[in-house]
């Protein structure tokens, strides 16, 4: 069955502005932060510096008050942070960056003189013991080279760390953030199970894990990864990064791409009522009103007022010759959105009735004139629909009204025809 133009939203449009994944866009992360010597005094004049490897564009620089403090405040919850404190004197430090989402982390940062190199506590990812200062020097290059641009130097830089002090992790998860710009999913497992077997706790290795076995396709580890992100909590941060691709592959137009994606997400958040929404709409989309619709009801079993669902499921319904659904789903955008449906809606019946659908058109402008009683055009089309559908009695109470709310309507010479030749 055609899917009328006036009734389905248009996906891409939805995606741009309805379904980004609130993780990533509806809250912000705030770090309030502290930067103290190795007597606990504060230090005054560090350059914080934040990057990600989820967005060369992004980079955000604070430079600590007299106090040592300075606050981070960031939008994007889905992506990875990674901080990098200097200052002359000190020992750099470089480390991820962990978010709270709607709420404020307080931090304190320890800063090593230079004197103190390889005494640990400023070392790589924060790893405990930096294996003396050449390592942490030649992490930091690594780490240089990367925001300049030039994956292979930073790789290799990241690896001659990794071999001057094989019990860092830190390392390890960089040469994944590296792979994974690549898209060698085959490296990123490697480094990321290697940065685990030295710290278990590494959260961003954990996340480039359950990442690298997704890619590849390796379903059993990439459950039993996502089973160790859901251990520690992470699952809102992994899941919209994963939703957003999702996006992202459909506006490039690889809809397949876009639809595993969106899978992967329910398999990772099964209560995340996007990638539900983001599913019925292809599924309106390519045709497949059954489809549609059973995502729909998983996306309003988990949020029963969900707006777009519900007008998925409604043409989902219809389509299916559901009827009890599409009026359920209608009674409630009828007190959720009543403008939708004295708009839109109203357009689609009015379409139904032209393509010789009375009936079906009949029971859009129902509702209709619940959510607008005094629309007289409603009255009007809705008891033409009647007439049609062999209900003329029922639709002459609505000729009447019609006639009633717009006595100048040039359509009244046709309803008051229509009233005489039934009589």
């Amino acid at each position: 069955m055609k899917i009328s133009r006036g009734m389905v939203v248009s996906f891409l449009m939805a995606m741009a502005l309805g379904l980004i994944a609130p993780e990533a866009t509806a809250q912000m992360a705030r770090i309030s932060g502290k930067v103290v010597d190795t007597d606990g005094q504060a230090v005054a004049g560090v350059t914080i510096t934040v990057t990600t490897p989820d967005s060369g564009k992004f980079e955000l620089v604070k430079v600590t008050d007299k106090k040592g403090k300075a606050t981070l405040s960031f939008n994007n919850l889905a992506w990875r942070y990674q901080i990098r404190l200097e200052k002359e004197g000190y020992q750099t430090r470089v480390e991820p960056l962990t978010l709270a989402a709607g709420g404020t982390v307080r931090e304190q940062w320890v800063l090593e003189p230079e004197a103190a190199a390889g005494t640990g506590g400023g070392g790589p990812a924060g790893s405990a013991g930096s294996g003396g200062s050449k390592v942490l020097q030649t992490y930091n290059e690594g780490v240089e080279a990367q925001r300049q641009g030039d994956l292979e130097l930073a790789a290799e830089k990241y690896r001659a760390a990794a071999n001057m002090n094989p019990d860092l992790a830190a390392p390890h998860t960089a040469l994944a953030v590296v792979a994974a710009i690549g898209g060698d999913w085959e490296t990123v497992a490697t480094e990321a199970e290697s940065a685990l077997a030295i710290d278990p706790e590494d959260l961003q290795a954990m996340q480039l894990r359950f990442d690298a076995y997704r890619n590849l396709g390796d379903e059993k580890k990439a459950a039993e990864a996502a089973a160790a992100l859901r251990e520690v909590g992470d699952l809102e941060s992994a899941a919209a990064r994963i939703f957003n691709e999702g996006v992202d592959a459909y506006v490039a137009g690889d809809v397949a791409t876009a639809q595993s994606k969106f899978q992967q997400v329910i398999q990772l958040s099964p209560e995340m009522v996007q990638p539900y929404v983001a599913l019925a709409q292809i599924g309106l989309s390519q045709g497949s009103a059954a489809e549609a619709l059973a995502m729909a009801t998983s996306a309003l079993e988990r949020e029963p007022d969900n707006t777009q669902a519900l007008k998925i499921a409604f043409d989902g319904a219809r389509l299916t010759n559901d009827l009890e659904t599409a009026r359920q789903s209608l009674g409630r955008l009828v007190e959720l959105e009543p403008q939708w449906v004295t708009t839109t809606l109203f357009e689609h019946a009015v379409e139904l009735f032209d393509n010789n659908q009375p009936s079906a058109a009949a029971l859009e402008l129902e509702y209709v004139l619940a959510a607008d009683p005094e629309m007289a055009r409603a009255h009007f089309m809705l008891g033409m629909s009647l007439f049609n559908s062999g209900r003329a009695e029922e639709g002459r109470v609505h000729l009447e009204k019609f006639i009633e709310l717009a006595p100048e309507d040039p359509d009244v010479e046709v309803a008051r025809g229509l009233l005489s030749y039934q009589q």
